[in-house]
């Protein structure tokens, strides 16, 4: 590719991966460079996506056990396939693929992460774990921090956008838990809900998944604490950083005011 084929930022994405994973060929490299360095906002991004690549391959070794070789192998094989619009699992497949796109030398093994919760195979709670918490870490890095959101208005919006309803926990002072933002998570084709706290000044996660998967289970990955249950025919995660005691206190506030 020429170096003046990056006319925006949109020409920059299929570029990225290779760039990230530093398999790109030496003129492909410069233009990227050239774009990063007077475009902020991508700069940004590709920072961000260096810093999940490195997550995932510190803890490759922990999360590979989680997904069979076949399973993998099948994962790598749909990266490459031209997805087909016809059955609903194309669609869920295209749209894993591209959310990973970015990541391309551990791509496949989330890919396999996430396909072991799905379609319920090897186990589901530490599947789910994986995905959750490489999500949890993505969104508090890229998504926006307000300690104003007002979990009633977050909620209300929600539903608007999603057709179903949530209902937010709200600011929790005497646990210093404090509601910063409400979107969608990436790792579920964008269906959950991913509510973002910080507690004790640390990152915090409440995912609302609008299925109840029939598992409950407490992991830890990637340095991070899960907390998952099934309840109301949803299911929930709390994916906390840090390793505190305390935390069950904050479970249960989840468990007693999440919808």
């Amino acid at each position: 590719m020429a170096d003046d084929n990056i006319r925006n930022c949109d020409d920059l994405d299929a570029r990225l991966a290779p760039f990230v994973d530093r398999e790109d060929a030496p003129s492909e490299r410069r233009a990227v460079e050239k774009h990063l360095d007077g475009c902020p906002p991508c700069r940004k991004h590709a920072a961000d996506e260096t810093s999940a690549r490195d997550l995932l391959q510190a803890h490759r070794e922990t999360l590979r056990p989680s997904a069979p070789e076949s399973l993998r192998a099948r994962c790598a094989a749909l990266r490459s396939a031209p997805a087909s619009p016809q059955t609903a699992f194309a669609s869920r497949r295209s749209a894993l693929i591209r959310r990973w796109a970015p990541l391309s030398v551990a791509a496949t093994l989330v890919l396999a992460v996430a396909g072991v919760f799905l379609f319920g195979l090897n186990n589901p709670v530490e599947a789910l774990a994986a995905t959750l918490t490489l999500d949890h870490v993505k969104c508090f890095k890229t998504g926006e921090v307000d300690p104003a959101t007002d979990p009633v208005v977050a909620a209300r919006s929600w539903q608007q956008e999603q057709g179903w309803p949530i209902v937010v926990p709200g600011t929790l002072p005497a646990e210093q838990l404090t509601l910063v933002n409400v979107r969608h998570c990436y790792s579920s084709d964008g269906q959950a809900a991913h509510l973002l706290y910080t507690w004790r000044g640390a990152p915090l996660s409440l995912y609302v998944l609008p299925e109840d998967a029939g598992h409950d289970g407490t992991v830890k990955k990637m340095g991070r604490d899960a907390v998952i249950w099934c309840a109301n025919r949803r299911t929930y995660a709390v994916i906390a950083d840090g390793d505190s005691p305390d935390l069950t206190r904050v479970v249960n506030y989840m468990k007693a005011n999440a919808r």
